[in-house]
């Protein structure tokens, strides 16, 4: 499915296209970058996986998106939207390349998602985050995030690797993060 175009004060937010694929697959398949996604490691990669991009304009699932730098134009990142309890609950992802890490890109990408998601009434946003990604946990966190579900855990695809996770949750309108 297609999102409007977002910007933020430094980022252009948009809906994924097909020849964006090489792009989130250098940041999902990067041994770094990729450490806590469910993705597979590069060596594992399906064919399929290789090119989930491929009609991706037509998905009807989720909201999958890139993050542009506006003053540089260069891909930073990617991020995803997939609504829940019939669109009343958005569960996000998102992903950003190192080299931007700890600058604020995070907090400014889910501010401007939950934003969008307020302004079409979505009140409840979630994300499952590996309880060893302090990163991710903590931007979550100064969001106004609470770890809602403990316990569960998700698997690497195509390896051995099992991550605990906890699931956040933030319910609207008792927070001001906008």
């Amino acid at each position: 499915m297609l999102m409007p175009e977002m910007e933020t004060e430094r980022l252009i937010i948009r809906s994924t296209r097909e020849a964006d694929g090489p792009d989130c697959l250098s940041l999902w398949l990067d041994e770094e970058v990729g450490r806590y996604l469910a993705d597979p490691p590069r060596e594992k990669a399906s064919e399929k996986y290789l090119n989930f991009a491929v009609g991706i304009e037509n998905s009807t699932s989720w909201y999958p998106m890139v993050m542009i730098h506006k003053e540089s134009g260069e891909f930073l990142g990617t991020c995803s939207v997939v609504p829940r309890e019939d669109g009343a609950c958005w569960d996000f992802g998102y992903c950003i390349r190192q080299k931007y890490w700890r600058q604020g890109y995070g907090t400014e990408t889910l501010r401007r998602l939950i934003r969008q998601g307020v302004e079409n009434g979505v009140r409840s946003f979630t994300a499952d985050v590996a309880v060893e990604n302090a990163g991710s946990n903590t931007l979550l966190q100064k969001l106004g995030f609470r770890i809602w579900k403990s316990g569960s855990t998700f698997q690497k695809s195509g390896t051995d690797i099992i991550y605990p996770e906890y699931t956040y949750r933030l319910d609207l309108p008792q927070t001001n993060i906008l």
